[in-house]
């Protein structure tokens, strides 16, 4: 009976490649024979499947007739991929992309095995730094700068970065014979295959100083506290988030810093509410100019006008005062939307009340 290699596998017919591969790596890493729980006879069948399934040519001619034997290989296998009579023993592969995780298991170095890294590696960028800046809608409305105390790794001034100390050189790495990286060869059952790993001892520059530099111990990089002011742009919104380009960390042996990134947040305001660049507002206006109209003042985010209320103004109405919002470029701004309000007297001197009573009448 011809085999579903896509049920070993364990896709489905559509599955793209990269799924495919993905499937292949998952289950060569859970069943590889070297592994606690691996299975030998698991791991050849998924592998023989993957010979198929990730060649989209035979894929192709795969599905089309519904078995394997049109490529030629025994007992449904692919030619050139019969595993029963496969020599493991003088074959020499480098597995790193499938692999690199089962030797870090193994005990392999804290620089990491998987892949041929080497020097390639040697610099590394900083890390990244992300902070918290709350400020008030008045700031968010105008721009504003805001001074930021940070405590991150900074490029070492004894030594430039170098991790020498100064009046001393470098010298070739011993353990890797100045290569910067090394090479494990293992035996197994599958073959002789290879993986090569940056040095441990001088991490992957093929030499180390001479004398380390006293400051920053050899590693050209110091904790210190740096003083930096952020410029926050007119009409930001809560929750953006600014992104400054090697403000980070320094780099490990001349690799780039990494980036500073700050979410801004604005604080409740008492008076506005905030939606993107328009401002809403209260306005508590008393019974008699709802009635009779008339003129109150209101405060909006850079100043305070007077309002017009016409006459017969209804608790609940909402006036629009344009361009009285937040900033969204550098000539335009959003509205402030303000609902009025009546303010009912509580207490009314018998007079007042008469008069009341009266246009009551009237209406």
């Amino acid at each position: 009976m011809a085999k579903d290699y896509y049920n070993i596998l364990g896709v489905n017919k559509t599955a793209s490649q990269e799924e495919v591969k993905k499937a292949y790596r998952d289950k060569a890493h859970k069943f590889h024979p070297d592994k606690s729980g691996g299975d030998e006879a698991k791991f050849k069948e998924i592998n023989e499947a993957y010979q198929i399934l990730g060649n989209p040519d035979k894929r192709a001619q795969y599905d089309r007739f519904g078995t394997a034997e049109g490529f030629g290989g025994p007992q449904g296998g692919p030619a050139g991929f019969d595993f029963s009579n496969f020599d493991f023993n003088n074959v020499e592969f480098d597995l790193g992309d499938i692999f690199s995780d089962f030797f870090s298991a193994q005990g392999g170095p804290a620089s990491g095995w998987g892949g041929r890294k080497g020097r390639n590696n040697v610099a590394q960028r900083g890390r990244d730094i992300g902070v918290t800046l709350e400020i008030s809608l008045e700031e968010a409305f105008k721009g504003v700068a805001k001074e930021l105390e940070l405590r991150k790794l900074v490029r070492c001034m004894r030594c430039k970065g170098d991790g020498t100390e100064p009046g001393t050189g470098k010298i070739k790495c011993k353990t890797c014979e100045g290569a910067g990286e090394l090479k494990k060869t293992q035996r197994t059952f599958f073959g002789v295959f290879s993986q090569t790993a940056v040095c441990p001892t001088c991490h992957g520059e093929g030499q180390y100083p001479e004398q380390a530099c006293k400051d920053c111990s050899g590693e050209g990089r110091v904790r210190k506290i740096e003083k930096l002011s952020i410029p926050i742009p007119a009409g930001i919104e809560s929750g953006g988030v600014l992104r400054i380009h090697s403000k980070g960390e320094e780099g490990i042996r001349g690799g780039e810093a990494g980036d500073l990134e700050i979410k801004v947040n604005i604080k409740e305001h008492e008076i506005f509410e905030r939606d993107g660049a328009d401002l809403y507002s209260e306005l508590g206006v008393p019974f008699d100019m709802a009635v009779l109209g008339g003129s109150a003042e209101i405060k909006t985010i850079d100043g305070k006008v007077d309002l017009k209320i016409p006459s017969g103004t209804e608790s609940g109405a909402i006036f629009k005062m344009g361009g009285k919002g937040m900033p969204y470029s550098a000539s335009r701004r959003g509205d402030q939307y303000v609902e009025v309000y009546i303010r009912t007297p509580k207490k009314l001197s018998s007079k007042a009340q008469k008069v009341l009573k009266e246009i009551a009448g009237e209406l």
